[in-house]
C-alpha cells in the first residue's frame, strides 16, 4: 500500500500513465483507416462529449457517495475497454462505442479526480497547497502527452495503425495496477437524509453550483474558451493534410502541443499566485485572439509559413490548462468536501455541455464550407462569449 504521504505523488503518475495517448498525433488517420470521413470525426468527437454532459454529473456524485479511489480506478479500467473496442471493431458504430466507453471513463474520472487529489491533501492538513499540487499533476500528465505525441506517429508508421492503440492499453492497466494500491478516504463520502433522493440531492447541489454568483462564471468561462481552443487543437490535423504536411511531422506537431500544455499546467500555480485571477484573465484573452488570427491564416498561407501558424494555434490550444487549473482552485475552495466531486462534474458538464455543441457544429462547417471559413466563423462566435464571461470574474477581484 502506498503510504498517505507520497500518495498525491503516485495518484499523479497514474495519471500520467493514462495521457500516454500515443494515438492522439495520428487519429484522424487512425479514423480513416477504421473506415470513417473527416466529418463522421467531428460528429463522433461532438456526441462523445455530450454523452459526458449527460453523465457527468451522475457519475460525478458516484464520488462523493462512494470511495472515490474505487471510483477513478473504474474509470480508468473502463478507458482500456475503450481502447480494445477500437482495437476489435471496425466502422463507424464501433468506434462511436469506444468513445462512449472513454467518455463514461471520462466522466467517472474527471471531478472525482480532482476531488481525491484534494481530499488526499486535507487529510494531511495541506489543503493550502491544492493549487500547486494541482499544477504539478497537471504537468506530469500533459509531459506524459507530450512523450506519447511525439513517439505515436512514429509507432503508427513503423508498427501499423493500431499499435499506438495497444500502448494506451498498457500505459492504462499500468495506471490501474498504481490506482490500487492508493490509500482510501472514506470520510469524505456523502451522507444523505433519509427523506431525500439521491435524484434529489444531485439537483439541488448542480442547483447551488449553477446559481452560486462566483461559482457558474468560473464555470462558463473556461467552457467557452475551451470550445475555440478545441476547435483549434482538433483542426491542426485538417490542416495539416491540406497543406501536405509530412506524417512524420503530426508527431512534433502535437508533441509540441503537449508541450505548451505542460509549459502552461508548470506556471499556472505560480501565476495565479502572482496575478490573481483578473491578471490570468488578461494573459488568456491576449492569446486566444493571437490563436484565432493564426488559425484562419493557416489554410491560406505557403507551406512553408504554415508552420508558424500552427505553433501559435498550438499556443492557444495549450493555453486551456491555465484556465482550467485557476478556475477550479477557486471553485474548490468555494465548496463542502462531500458536494466537491459532483460540484467539479458540474463545472465539468458545462464544459463538455460548451465543446460538444461547438464539435457537433463543425461537421457541417468543415463539410459545407471549409476551413478558413470554418475557424473564421468559430472565433466570430465564441470571442464575444469569452469577452463577455471574463468581464464578469474580471469585476469580482477573486483571489
Amino acid at each position: 500500500m502506498i503510504p498517505l504521504k507520497s500518495a498525491t505523488r503516485w495518484l499523479s503518475i497514474a495519471n500520467g500513465f493514462c495521457q500516454m495517448l500515443f494515438i492522439l498525433p495520428v487519429v484522424v488517420l487512425f479514423y480513416e483507416y477504421k473506415g470513417l470521413s473527416i466529418g463522421d470525426f467531428f460528429l463522433i468527437q461532438g456526441l462523445h462529449r455530450l454523452f459526458i454532459f449527460v453523465i457527468e454529473v451522475p457519475t460525478g456524485y458516484i464520488g462523493d457517495i462512494f470511495s472515490r479511489k474505487q471510483t477513478v480506478l473504474m474509470g480508468f479500467f473502463i478507458h482500456a475497454l475503450g481502447y480494445l473496442c477500437w482495437i476489435f471493431g471496425y466502422g463507424f458504430w464501433f468506434i462511436l462505442a469506444g468513445e462512449l466507453l472513454f467518455a463514461m471513463a471520462l466522466g467517472l474520472i474527471s471531478g472525482t479526480l480532482e476531488a481525491y487529489l484534494y481530499d488526499l491533501l486535507k487529510k494531511r492538513h495541506k489543503e493550502e497547497k491544492y493549487h500547486l499540487k494541482l499544477a504539478k499533476m497537471e504537468t506530469i500528465g500533459n509531459a506524459s502527452l507530450m512523450f506519447a505525441t511525439l513517439t505515436g506517429a512514429f509507432v503508427y508508421q513503423f508498427f501499423g495503425p493500431v499499435a499506438p492503440v495497444w500502448a494506451g492499453v498498457v500505459c492504462v492497466l499500468i495506471c490501474v495496477s498504481i490506482c490500487a494500491l492508493l490509500p482510501d478516504v472514506p470520510e469524505s463520502k456523502r451522507i444523505v437524509a433519509a427523506e431525500k433522493s439521491k435524484m434529489q440531492d444531485i439537483l439541488d447541489i448542480s442547483k447551488f453550483a449553477m446559481k452560486h454568483p462566483e461559482i457558474k462564471w468560473l464555470m462558463i468561462f473556461p467552457g467557452v474558451y475551451g470550445t475555440l481552443t478545441l476547435v483549434f487543437w482538433w483542426g491542426l490535423q485538417p490542416v495539416m493534410i491540406e497543406q501536405n504536411v509530412p506524417i512524420f511531422m503530426f508527431s512534433f506537431v502535437v508533441g509540441l502541443g503537449a508541450f505548451m500544455r505542460t509549459f502552461w499546467s508548470a506556471l499556472s500555480g505560480k501565476a495565479l499566485d502572482k496575478f490573481k485571477l483578473s491578471g490570468v484573465i488578461k494573459i488568456l484573452w491576449g492569446i486566444i485572439i493571437v490563436a484565432s488570427v493564426a488559425a484562419v491564416a493557416a489554410v491560406y498561407v505557403p507551406a512553408g509559413s504554415v508552420y508558424i501558424c500552427l505553433f501559435l494555434m498550438i499556443m492557444g490550444t495549450g493555453s486551456i490548462v491555465l484556465a482550467k487549473v485557476a478556475t477550479s482552485v477557486l471553485v474548490n475552495h468555494r465548496i463542502q468536501s462531500d458536494e466537491r466531486a459532483t460540484v467539479l462534474s458540474v463545472k465539468n458538464m458545462v464544459d463538455k455541455a460548451a465543446t460538444g455543441l461547438g464539435m457537433v457544429c463543425l461537421k457541417p462547417l468543415f463539410d459545407g464550407i471549409g476551413m478558413g471559413p470554418t475557424f473564421m466563423v468559430s472565433s466570430l462566435v465564441l470571442l464575444p462569449i469569452i469577452l463577455w464571461s471574463a468581464c464578469h470574474l474580471y469585476k469580482m477581484h477573486l483571489k
